[in-house]
């Protein structure tokens, strides 16, 4: 039996020789460029996805970690020009009786009956300079 020569199968065949015969093999530059495209494109997800994973662990930790802590006192207090409001601290318990506040100029003779002198006073450190 031979074959019903069908013009729709007649004409696919004709465009399918005429295919092959043009067709061709891509050039190497243009496969390879595609290729770097390619891996250029996977290391970008890659790196967005890795600083994805880097800001919500810092956003985890920063929700986790405790509140901001108290303040701390500085190492040293600083010096200004005026004196403290209060008086100093002395490390010992108070009695609860006020002092007397210290005499100038003259001795005092309180407490032990013996003679004691008010402390000589200094002038500030540059004061003598000119």
């Amino acid at each position: 039996m031979s074959e019903i020569q069908d013009p729709l199968r007649t004409m696919f065949r004709q465009a399918a020789d005429v295919g092959q015969v043009r067709a061709g093999a891509a050039p190497v530059a243009y496969i390879a460029e595609r290729g770097r495209r390619a891996h250029r494109r996977r290391l970008a997800a890659l790196a967005a996805g890795a600083c994805l994973v880097l800001a919500g662990g810092g956003a985890a930790a920063a929700t986790l970690l405790p509140g901001t802590p108290p303040p701390t006192a500085p190492a040293t207090s600083p010096s200004s020009g005026h004196p403290r409001s209060g008086p100093p601290s002395t490390g010992l318990p108070s009695s609860g009786a006020p002092t007397p506040p210290p005499s100038r100029g003259r001795p005092t003779t309180e407490g032990t009956g013996g003679v004691t002198y008010p402390p000589r006073t200094t002038s500030p450190p540059g004061a003598n300079a000119p």
